[in-house]
């Protein structure tokens, strides 16, 4: 049927050309199925260029088996003849340096050596600085102040003294340890050693008057409470665990980065592969279809045809050759990123193939639960939550008036000497306390309340933005579940997509040789062989890839690799919190 309706329509649509082709003959040679003159204005054979695309895939067969990698499902084609004629090619520089890379090695390098993963591992190492600065608000604080003066005072002290110039000096130490608690207590305890020396009648010569001061500020309204006081620890805690989760993230993202790199080489590599058989079997096609121009069995028009499949074929060469080269740089920016170009122009030989892997069937309700506790945003999330939470506690506790509770007790010594003026410190006589309130109330109150109102808008976002996540994450397991199941039952499908192509292409081959169909179909189905070729390859890096997007979606995705990450990392995943 195919054969019975293009016939007619291929004519017409090649009519001109033929016609054409009828009158470039020289006379006595008018019929169409003559030999064709050596030169016809058009050329499609370039035997440098399938030279270099075989000795490419020779060369990779020879590395991998070298190298001790997984030999891909099928041999490379038959060989063909040379052409005659070198072309441009994709490749930038010869690559001399072979460097044979598994999946593990290459995300193994990719984890160690990526500067944009470092980059978030100095971010989560930052982040983590912020909590012993937070912790510090309760560390003692000890200070000391020192003042030493003179004075040169007249001084009038009646008819028995009469007016004269009081001379003096003073050193003054005092020594202050302050304390604040988790409840908001304030401590200071201040040590003063005062020391006067007066030429003063009435004062004395020399006096020392130590002292011992306590002093109690108790908050009874804001500042109240160990939660209240320890918000802004808790803050930081909360970020540097994020920061955390964020760095796992990324290191998950890197992982399938990495792996889909990999087999993206792998599949340029096969499609290589695919389009060099397809180019080899267009130029066979052409010679054949030459060979019977020449012995008057064939026309001048499918010889054409026959050259323009070899000219399509040889453009689908030349941009899976990019591809390859395109995949060997992504591979190498990702697993040893460098400047120096001759780090660019290695000879990357990817050695496993995406074979079948072993997995267990999981059920939806158990996958999810498996992803609510394990990947790193639903953390993120929660972490969230409970910062805007303990926000909103601290705003609402800081719109409270302040009333204060103060109290001192104070203990005062003198004398001539050390010994006595701390005799007489020690005696307990000489003492004294107070006790009071302190209130404060900003009148209007507005800022405050601004900020309440502003912690419960935030509350309610990070409330909105945990279902949204939730929700995302029912729907991403349920569909990495289904596309594990769908690339699992698309491998069968591509095999025998891939051998169907192949019969049938033997098929039209017969068929153009009895003349129930045209070469262009045989065209068609080189096209067509190569397509289910590349496609059976797919199918199987999709399985692979499936697998491994169902292990980022349940957040699972680093369990091979937490021993040789960074510590937080694991702390992230596994949701334990390191101690600063």
């Amino acid at each position: 049927m195919r054969s019975s309706v293009r016939g007619p329509l291929l004519a017409l649509a090649f009519a001109p050309l033929l016609a054409s082709a009828q009158e470039d003959a020289s006379p006595g040679q008018g019929d169409p199925r003559a030999p064709a003159p050596p030169e016809d204005g058009v050329e499609v054979e370039r035997p440098a260029e399938l030279e270099r695309i075989k000795k490419e895939l020779a060369r990779i067969k020879q590395e991998r088996e070298r190298l001790g990698g997984q030999a891909p499902p099928r041999a490379l084609g038959p060989e063909v003849r040379a052409l005659g004629r070198e072309e441009l090619s994709p490749v930038l520089a010869p690559r001399r340096e072979v460097v044979g890379l598994r999946l593990r090695e290459a995300i193994r390098l990719a984890l160690a050596n990526n500067p944009d993963y470092v980059v978030q591992l100095a971010a989560a190492r930052s982040a983590h600085e912020g909590v012993p600065q937070e912790r510090a608000a309760f560390d003692p604080v000890l200070s000391s102040t020192a003042t030493y003066g003179r004075g040169f005072v007249p001084r009038d002290f009646g008819s028995f003294f009469g007016q004269t110039q009081v001379r003096s000096r003073t050193l003054n130490i005092s020594t202050s340890l302050a304390l604040r608690l988790q409840t908001g207590t304030q401590l200071t305890l201040t040590h003063t050693e005062l020391r006067t020396e007066s030429t003063s009648p009435i004062s004395g010569s020399k006096n020392y008057l130590p002292s011992l001061r306590l002093d109690i500020t108790q908050p009874l309204l804001r500042d109240f409470g160990i939660e209240t006081n320890l918000t802004p620890l808790r803050l930081a805690q909360n970020a540097a665990f994020a920061s955390d989760a964020t760095l796992a993230e990324t290191y998950m993202a890197a992982v399938l980065a990495v792996e889909q790199a990999y087999w993206d080489l792998v599949l340029a590599e096969e499609q290589l592969r695919a389009q060099e058989r397809s180019l080899s079997s267009s130029l066979k096609f052409l010679d054949d279809q030459r060979k019977k121009l020449q012995h008057g069995a064939g026309t001048r028009l499918e010889v054409t045809i026959a050259k323009a499949g070899v000219a399509t074929a040889r453009e689908a060469v030349i941009a899976a050759e990019n591809g390859l080269e395109a995949a060997r740089d992504q591979i190498i920016r990702l697993t040893s990123p460098s400047t120096d170009l001759a780090d660019w122009d290695r000879f990357v030989v990817p050695l496993d193939q995406p074979l079948l892997l072993e997995s267990a069937e999981q059920d939806p309700a158990e996958a999810i639960q498996t992803a609510l506790r394990r990947r790193p945003d639903y953390l993120r999330a929660q972490l969230d939550l409970d910062s805007a939470q303990r926000n909103l506690s601290l705003a609402e506790n800081q719109r409270l008036p302040r009333l204060d509770a103060i109290g001192s007790f104070s203990e005062e010594g003198l004398g001539t000497g050390h010994r006595s003026a701390w005799s007489s410190l020690g005696s307990g006589d000489n003492y004294s306390w107070e006790v009071g309130v302190r209130v404060e109330l900003p009148l209007f109150l507005r800022a405050e309340r601004a900020r309440v109102r502003a912690a419960r808008h935030d509350l309610e976002g990070a409330q909105a933005a945990l279902r949204a996540l939730e929700a995302t994450v029912v729907l991403e397991v349920r569909g990495a579940l289904r596309d594990v199941r769908t690339a699992k039952a698309r491998i069968e499908a591509a095999r025998a997509s891939r051998v169907l192509a192949k019969e049938r292409l033997d098929a039209t081959r017969v068929q153009v040789e009895t003349g129930t169909a045209v070469p262009r179909d045989v065209l068609d189905d080189l096209a067509e062989l190569a397509r289910a070729e590349t496609n059976e390859v797919q199918a199987f890096i999709n399985y692979r890839l499936a697998l491994s997007r169902l292990a980022l979606a349940q957040g699972t995705l680093l369990d091979d690799w937490l021993d040789e990450l960074d510590p937080r990392v694991r702390a992230a995943i596994e949701r334990r919190p390191l101690r600063d």
